[in-house]
């Protein structure tokens, strides 16, 4: 089982080399997962300091050492 696999809303990511490479304004952002697709590949992430959420493919992320406490909260 690898992260993919094992994505949960309130996980703590960052973005990984490949993102990183495709997209350099996103190469060293960190966030939040904060929704999750059955049906998909993709995931709903809210970068630290931004208001509103991203949809990303899920193969963009990796996971952090950080764990985050609390769900994110909504504005």
């Amino acid at each position: 089982m690898d992260l993919k696999d094992r994505i949960a809303i309130g996980a703590r990511f960052k973005m990984n080399k490949l993102r990183a490479i495709r997209c350099p304004s996103l190469a060293d952002k960190v966030g939040v997962v904060v929704g999750v697709s059955r049906h998909t590949t993709g995931i709903t992430v809210l970068f630290d300091g931004d208001r509103r959420p991203t949809c990303l493919h899920r193969d963009y992320i990796s996971s952090t050492s950080e764990q985050r406490q609390d769900p994110p909260q909504r504005a």
